[in-house]
Formats: structure tokens, C-alpha cells, sequence
């Protein structure tokens, strides 16, 4: 594989508009993309958006800053990642440090392996040494990939997000060491 992770882009802007139909015409909803119902209100905002969320600009009650990265082959948006800077109580509890997700139709194909490996690196980076990373209890896709970059089991909890029972299981992962 030749997937790298990059700073969203406009050069991956329509490829990432695709991945959000995707998600939507499959009612996948274990990580959100954008509405592509409403590209025209966000397309111009999206960068800043995000550039603003990593310098903790303007976040909202509770809310971390976070660096987002999208992982591009051959000029394809593939998938996006998400590193919170720190934990917060309810990153602890759900979220932790690294979320990610996969367009829907690389499902399968190894680069949710891949990708996590690659925002470990850029986790590093960030100084932190141990994340936590969460997934829901019956998403075995996750967990194996968790499993596969070396993070161990710590528990499952019970979580309540947006008023529906969820259980949670969390895992921490030693992030590599960086010369």
C-alpha cells in the first residue's frame, strides 16, 4: 500500500464527498462524516474548521483540540483519523485519544490497520506517549485493528451517548518512540 496521512485538502475534497455519500447510503453511523446533503454549506469551511479545532479555536463546552488527518492513496481520500490532544473525562469514558474511520467501500482491505499505525506516529509526535483508544463492544473490526497495533485490553464499561446504550471497550496502545 502507498496510503500517507496529509493535512485535509481541496486537492481530496470530491473523493471526501464520496466517502460521505457512502457513509449515508449505508446508514453507517459509528463514525460521522459530514452531511453530503449540505456540501454547499460546508465545503468552504471545512479546512478552517478543522484548522481551528486543532488550535482549540472556538471549541464547544467539553471538547478537546483535536488534529485531524486524512489518510489519501493515489489521490483517493481513504479514510480519517482524529488524535485529541488530551483526555477529558468523557474521552476516558468514550473516544479516548484516536478515532478513525474508513470510506466505506475500502472496508475490508487493511487500511484501518494501516491508518491507525500511521496516527500512532503522528500520536507521538503530539507527546503522547500512552493513547487510549475505545471502541463499542460488538465492533469486532475495531478492536481487531486496535489489537493488531499492539493495544491492550484495559475494560468494558457502559456508556449512554446521544440517549442510547452503548458498551464500551477501551484499549491503550504505547505510541512509538520517535528520534
Amino acid at each position: 500500500m502507498t496510503a500517507k496521512l496529509v493535512t485535509p485538502g481541496e486537492e481530496y475534497l470530491q473523493s471526501y464527498l464520496d466517502a460521505c455519500r457512502g457513509f449515508k447510503s449505508h446508514n453507517v453511523t459509528l463514525f460521522i462524516l459530514d452531511d453530503p446533503d449540505t456540501f454547499d454549506e460546508w465545503r468552504y469551511s471545512i479546512f478552517k474548521k478543522l484548522e481551528d479545532q486543532r488550535l482549540g479555536i472556538g471549541l464547544p463546552e467539553g471538547y478537546v483540540p483535536a488534529s485531524t488527518f486524512w489518510l489519501v492513496e493515489n489521490g483517493e481520500f481513504i479514510g480519517v483519523g482524529n488524535i485529541r490532544h488530551r483526555l477529558n473525562e468523557n474521552l476516558e469514558r468514550f473516544g479516548g485519544h484516536i478515532g478513525y474511520a474508513i470510506r466505506y467501500d475500502k472496508w475490508g482491505l487493511s487500511y484501518g490497520t494501516l491508518q491507525l499505525r500511521l496516527l500512532l506516529e503522528k500520536a507521538a509526535e503530539l507527546k503522547i506517549e500512552r493513547a487510549l483508544i475505545t471502541c463499542n463492544e460488538d465492533n469486532a473490526a475495531s478492536s481487531r485493528v486496535i489489537e493488531k497495533n499492539g493495544g491492550v485490553y484495559q475494560d468494558t464499561i457502559d456508556n449512554v451517548i446521544d440517549n442510547v446504550p452503548h458498551r464500551t471497550k477501551r484499549y491503550w496502545v504505547k505510541t512509538p518512540i520517535l528520534c
